[in-house]
């Protein structure tokens, strides 16, 4: 099946607000409150010929798609709400172990995607995982979980047994990159549950923490937050809203608005969404003076095995002036997406120096593909990303690679990102 024809095609996707994903609601999509067994059954072909003709990564060593199939033919006819049918979907998708891969679903019991909803990143150490960062203003912030903490349970359930039971048969579960899958979305939980985590801290005193059903994020009114520091430094954070049409507008004031500052820090820390390749574009575009390279697309089984498609995609220069001064793009694990596309491009065309800690990791170009019959979202990436100088995307390390965990009250990437910028900034003459 042709994907441009069928998917809605877009570079990434901004998720919608948390209360309609927790309510389930996709507008766009009206589903009947049953569905057929003939329209389960032929959604599952379509979903299942879908992923096997457009999937980015089909030449990953294990396949668990190939037997979707007939695994799953019980499922599917057992599944008569869409609430029920969506999680067969869901549950073929866990499968890839890919946060770049969902439904965009009716299913209130759903794990909530990475990194949009986590707000403790960990990584796993043996029998615990240890904490390496925490995301400002978040419920885990305000329960006081920190880095260096270790997670030790998740429920009533030994943290190990839990990250099994979340893995899938399927495929190799001693897979680190597998493990680490689980974790992370043991830790961001189900969009109808509160989470109940045991941690233990560095003097070894355990705990229980309850974080509630109803996640909330503090961040700034606006599409950006701006800022002139001490030294004539700018500063722009985005407000996650790299899939808002205004926020190129917003950019654009912004720039106006520190003309003439010394240097500029872009914090791309809080973009856990994605967004839209236009908005990235825009932005970007305000840092060029040509046509550059930012990004290479390349499909691997373009409408046959062994016939590929790539692409360079490069970036114009728009808006009233371009932005010359020296730039620093801070990023971290709620870098995601569409963010990770910039901090990538902004290095390619040299225009920037990228510091902080490993980025979300989300691998490729997602489009979305609506089922005929049921009317339920699909997504999950088509195309493969890489930095011009051939790094996958979700690959790319910020050159300047901030160490984690990051302790105490000050920021560690900004100060990392001021010395960097200092390093940009023309020396000054000496006083008289």
């Amino acid at each position: 099946m042709d994907a441009m024809a069928h998917a809605t095609a877009r570079a990434d996707w901004p998720y919608i607000v948390l209360l309609t994903i927790l309510a389930g609601i996709y507008p766009a999509a009206a589903v009947p409150d049953e569905l057929t067994l003939a329209a389960r059954q032929a959604d599952f072909r379509e979903f299942v010929g879908d992923f096997t003709d457009n999937y980015a990564w089909l030449d990953r060593a294990e396949k668990p798609w190939l037997t979707w199939p007939d695994r799953y033919a019980a499922a599917v006819a057992a599944a008569r709400t869409p609430e029920s049918f969506a999680a067969v979907l869901e549950g073929a998708l866990d499968e890839l172990h890919d946060f770049h891969a969902e439904v965009r679903s009716h299913n209130p019991h759903r794990w909530l995607p990475v990194p949009t909803f986590a707000d403790v990143w960990a990584e796993p150490d043996g029998l615990e995982a240890r904490v390496v960062a925490v995301r400002s203003g978040s419920d885990a912030e305000r329960a006081g979980i920190k880095p260096g903490d270790r997670v030790t349970q998740v429920g009533n359930e030994a943290l190990g047994s839990a990250i099994a039971a979340r893995l899938t048969s399927a495929v190799d579960n001693r897979d680190a990159d597998s493990r680490r899958w689980a974790l992370l979305s043991l830790l961001a939980g189900r969009a109808d549950e509160e989470r109940h985590f045991t941690l233990c801290d560095a003097e070894g005193h355990s705990r229980a923490v309850t974080l509630p059903l109803e996640r909330r994020f503090d961040r700034g009114a606006g599409a950006l937050a701006v800022q002139r520091l001490p030294g004539n430094i700018g500063l722009i954070r985005l407000n996650n809203s790299l899939g808002e049409q205004q926020t190129v507008a917003a950019f654009d004031q912004a720039l106006a608005q520190l003309q003439g500052t010394a240097g500029l820090i872009l914090d791309l820390r809080d973009v856990p969404s994605g967004g839209d390749s236009s908005v990235a574009l825009g932005l970007m575009g305000r840092f060029v003076h040509a046509m550059l390279a930012y990004q290479h697309h390349r499909i691997s089984n373009y409408g046959q095995g062994d016939v590929e498609r790539n692409w360079m995609e490069l970036v114009a220069p728009r808006g009233p002036f371009t932005c010359e001064a020296p730039l620093v793009v801070l990023v971290d694990h709620w870098t995601g997406s569409m963010g990770e596309g910039m901090a990538v491009g902004l290095d390619a065309m040299q225009r920037a120096v990228v510091v902080g800690t490993p980025m979300a990791h989300l691998a490729g170009a997602v489009n979305d593909f609506r089922l005929t019959q049921t009317g339920m979202d699909v997504a999950f990436a088509t195309e493969q990303l890489y930095h011009p100088n051939g790094t996958l995307r979700q690959n790319w390390l910020p050159p300047v690679l901030v160490a984690e965990p990051a302790t105490g009250t000050a920021d560690a990437v900004v100060a990392r990102g001021l010395e960097e910028l200092k390093k940009l900034l023309p020396a000054r003459s000496p006083s008289r």
